[in-house]
């Protein structure tokens, strides 16, 4: 299953359900919506399309950028965009299948609903799930939970590495009109990677050129390709050459993926932070220094919205700063005003403890018409109404032991009446 040739990107029209291949979706006027059973696989899908047509599509400038979001390509121009990736991204190649190692040194098998996060295949019964559930998948729902797996899981468990953020991590996207336009908004063009990715040396895909146990790694040399799909694990996928439903999607297909293998214990170590285009970042600052330098996370008790500073801002202070995704600034600089009268953002990820996923997470934010011109407003709103709930958050813990003893007293009362 090639991922730039066969159908296997799930959609929805006004017309129907179906899969269909990246050329139809590229190069079609259709207004397609992916569709799958769950927002996080959708979100996983969303990002594989997205890490898919920036690695064999780059624009190679801000008026391309405009261009490709405003209009399909042509047939002609999608073949002659894939002829050199054709190989490289084909799920059952003999040599490197994507994002696999055929010489893993793993025996036992897995059950395929391990590859989905949340879903039991063992003692994890995470969101009410049953182990079994999903025996056989088609190759398009293979291909995206590998990548949903390596990209945004907390880690597959704790003898395996995390991705290139570390687990967990939020990932913020610019909405479009439709999928073509979402994806082609999200794509960074040839400045913008210059600039995020000045020293980057090692621009080849993990599973060409496969990460060596106990390697070290500099986060600088890693180039864009390699790092949109770092593959922490060293796995092969199991499949059998017959028709049947894909479990996960429902859709019928000629191979069914059952299984996989997977090397336990693979370490390697990143030194320093690589700064993934899809994700906003976070420090402290100390005697003048950066320090501490994290992505964002999901707190499972904390709204989205509390967030939205580092979502659409840049921020600096003397304690602390901030840096948001490098898509959301090229957006604002290349599409806004220009292709769109507004930035709504997707806010999606995992909360999690350690490896053990709490919750799914995708909210939708909308920024009004001319947000940019008033961007001390939005922060000043948004801190004061963190303080606000500090401060009542404090009152709360005050009064609730009174509080308890009231309702027990007026418990106590009405029963003797």
């Amino acid at each position: 299953m090639n991922l730039l040739i066969d159908p296997w990107i799930p959609v929805k029209s006004k017309t129907c359900l179906e899969q269909i291949t990246l050329q139809t979706l590229l190069t079609s006027k259709t207004h397609y919506s992916l569709s799958l059973p769950r927002d996080d696989m959708e979100l996983g899908a969303l990002q594989l399309l997205i890490s898919l047509v920036q690695v064999i599509a780059t624009p190679e400038n801000a008026e391309q950028s405009r261009k490709r979001a405003l209009f399909p390509l042509t047939k002609e121009d999608y073949l002659e965009i894939v002829k050199l990736w054709l190989e490289k991204f084909d799920l059952l190649h003999n040599e490197h299948p994507f994002m696999q190692q055929i010489n893993s040194q793993a025996k036992a098998t897995t059950p395929i609903q391990k590859l989905f996060m949340g879903l039991p295949a063992g003692n994890n019964h995470a969101f009410f799930n049953e182990v079994g559930e999903i025996n056989q998948i088609c190759g398009g729902c293979a291909a995206i939970a590998l990548f949903n797996l390596a990209s945004n899981a907390p880690g597959f468990s704790g003898k395996h590495k995390a991705g290139l953020r570390g687990g967990g991590k939020i990932n913020t996207l610019i909405a479009g009109h439709d999928l073509r336009e979402t994806i082609w908004v999200n794509i960074l063009n040839n400045k913008s990677i210059e600039d995020l990715l000045p020293e980057a040396k090692n621009n080849e895909l993990c599973w060409i050129d496969p990460i060596k146990p106990k390697e070290k790694i500099s986060a600088d040399s890693i180039g864009l390709n390699r790092g949109l799909f770092w593959q922490p694990l060293r796995l092969k996928l199991e499949f059998q050459e017959h028709s049947g439903e894909c479990e996960h999607c429902g859709h019928k297909n000629e191979q069914m993926y059952t299984g996989f293998i997977c090397e336990a214990d693979f370490k390697f170590e990143v030194l320093g932070r690589w700064p993934h285009p899809h994700s906003p970042r976070q420090w402290n600052i100390k005697k003048g220094e950066k320090d501490k330098e994290h992505y964002l996370s999901l707190n499972q008790l904390v709204p989205g919205w509390t967030q939205l500073n580092q979502f659409i801002l840049n921020q600096s202070s003397e304690e602390q700063g901030s840096l948001r995704a490098v898509i959301v600034s090229q957006f604002e600089n290349v599409f806004l005003d220009q292709v769109y009268d507004k930035l709504i953002i997707h806010v999606s990820g995992y909360a999690n403890n350690q490896a053990a996923i709490l919750e799914r997470r995708h909210e939708l934010f909308s920024m009004p018409e001319q947000w940019q011109e008033n961007k001390k407003w939005i922060q000043q709103a948004i801190i004061m109404a963190l303080e606000i709930k500090h401060i009542l958050r404090g009152k709360l813990y005050y009064f609730a032991p009174y509080c308890w003893l009231l309702g027990f007293a007026a418990l106590i009362w009405t029963y003797f009446l």
